[in-house]
């Protein structure tokens, strides 16, 4: 009888010593996962200063063309006829990177509002992977602050020819779709606004060595340049933001896993002792028995 409770308890400690095993393992796991969150989340925090920095000099970029189109417009807007827009040219920029939870699909929910005829141009390949309908061009994004340049001139060359529009009409509208903070932005490029210019009038006109026609092309090209730039920079900003939420959130429930597994961990251990007790204690019976 003895022996058969002493196989038994013997049994028992084999089982709880496995499952011991199989949650050290999994906490060793997690414990490994919990560290590359911590890596990446320091990553985030960086990269979100670097992209706060390129900002800083992107609005100083856009405000002085703002503020040159204000003069130019004030001295010979006389010399100017924009055309009426034709048609429609919408821009979303997505994510190109994981780990920013539902940017996209709150972004695709944003642009159930655009034109069933407006030409889509996507920034993202996670957007372009979640976009179910049609569009007019696709390009990858930026994942860090260095690669926005190359994603400007990119969007820039894809914008070319859908902004020339089709004689005899005039080019189309255009406008951005993005998320930043403060939620969904949707702001019209074109036709260019007429910027407003603050302080008193200058006493002389710019003085211009290229027609004003030329110069205000010119000039065009250079505010779209710079307010698509800001743009990609500041949904990159808001999707960096996204991420490290998601990974504070991922690392939390990573710790309380990692809790509710080492208390677990424990109660097997004391199992295990009780179970080896008994053993010994069964054993030692046996041995009295006649």
């Amino acid at each position: 009888m003895a022996d058969g409770g002493a196989r038994l308890a013997e049994h028992h400690r084999r089982t709880s010593m496995s499952k011991r095993r199989e949650l050290e393992n999994h906490i060793d796991s997690l414990a490994d996962i919990g560290e590359l969150l911590g890596a990446m989340k320091n990553l985030a925090l960086v990269e979100s200063r670097r992209i706060n920095t390129f900002i800083d000099a992107q609005r100083a970029a856009a405000d002085i063309v703002e503020h040159t189109l204000a003069d130019f417009i004030a001295d010979y807007s006389g010399h100017i006829a924009p055309a009426a827009p034709h048609g429609e040219v919408v821009c979303l920029i997505g994510s190109e990177r994981g780990f920013c939870g539902d940017l996209n699909q709150r972004l695709i929910a944003a642009a159930e509002s655009i034109r069933e005829d407006a030409q889509i141009v996507l920034v993202g390949s996670r957007l372009a992977d979640a976009w179910t309908s049609d569009f007019a061009a696709s390009i990858p994004g930026a994942g860090f602050a260095d690669e926005v340049q190359n994603v400007l001139a990119s969007l820039v060359a894809q914008l070319t020819p859908l902004l020339k529009g089709a004689r005899p009409f005039g080019p189309p509208a255009l406008s951005l779709l993005y998320l930043a903070e403060g939620g969904t932005k949707h702001h019209s490029l074109l036709p260019a606004p007429e910027p407003r210019r603050d302080g008193p009038r200058r006493t002389h006109a710019l003085q211009l060595n290229l027609s004003p026609q030329a110069f205000h092309a010119g000039l065009i090209d250079q505010f779209l340049e710079t307010a698509l730039g800001g743009a990609l920079y500041d949904a990159l900003l808001h999707e960096n933001q996204l991420r490290l939420e998601h990974m504070e959130q991922a690392g939390h429930r990573i710790d309380e896993q990692l809790e509710e597994l080492g208390r677990r961990s424990n109660r097997a251990r004391q199992e295990e002792i009780t179970e080896e007790i008994e053993i010994i204690l069964l054993s030692s019976l046996g041995s009295r028995e006649p």
